[in-house]
């Protein structure tokens, strides 16, 4: 005669209980200790993969009418990602982030030179109180993998925000601004 499965997996569970309280024991911490060890499995690889779909120093397409007196961004090799190219006349203040693999600075200028253009010296910088420029604050050099956050009270007109370290201008490193 054929034992059935349900009867077979009733013996096995009683025969389990039957073993005695130190086998049990015994058993039970083995199947916490791989629960343990899949749950930190399961997170790890969770935020792996959360990880994976962000990337900090794109923030995609934004529309260009983006105003706003409360900007978040990022400087990197070669450039500046913001939140917003435009706020309104009054406080501003910019959250930024450093994801390069050097240092950086971040200025604001008031200029009415087209973006990118303001005249490089022979350091491969542009003087900060030169003519046709305006440096209104800055953070000065910060480095990698920080933040820091600059309050500026900006009129209506046009700017750059940018990186004045030799080179990183001429690179790419600035971002047009306008405040209405």
């Amino acid at each position: 005669m054929s034992q059935s499965p349900v009867l077979g997996s009733i013996r096995m569970k009683y025969s389990v209980k039957l073993m005695g309280p130190s086998l049990c024991g015994e058993a039970k911490g083995v199947l916490m200790k791989n629960f343990r060890l899949i749950g930190v499995l399961l997170l790890t690889a969770s935020f792996a993969l959360v990880s994976c779909g962000a990337d900090p120093t794109n923030f995609g397409t934004l529309p260009a009418d983006t105003v706003s007196n409360k900007i978040t961004g990022n400087v990197h090799e070669w450039g500046i990602d913001l939140s917003a190219q435009k706020a309104t006349e009054g406080e501003v203040i910019f959250a930024i982030a450093n994801f390069g693999t050097i240092a950086h600075e971040f200025i604001v200028v008031k200029t009415d030179y087209e973006v990118g253009q303001i005249p490089l010296g022979e350091n491969n910088r542009f003087d900060e109180e030169g003519e046709g420029v305006e440096a209104i604050n800055e953070i000065k050099e910060f480095p990698i993998n920080t933040s820091e956050v600059l309050t500026v009270n900006l009129e209506a007109g046009n700017y750059q925000l940018l990186c004045n370290i030799a080179g990183h201008y001429k690179n790419g490193m600035y971002a047009a601004f306008t405040v209405e």
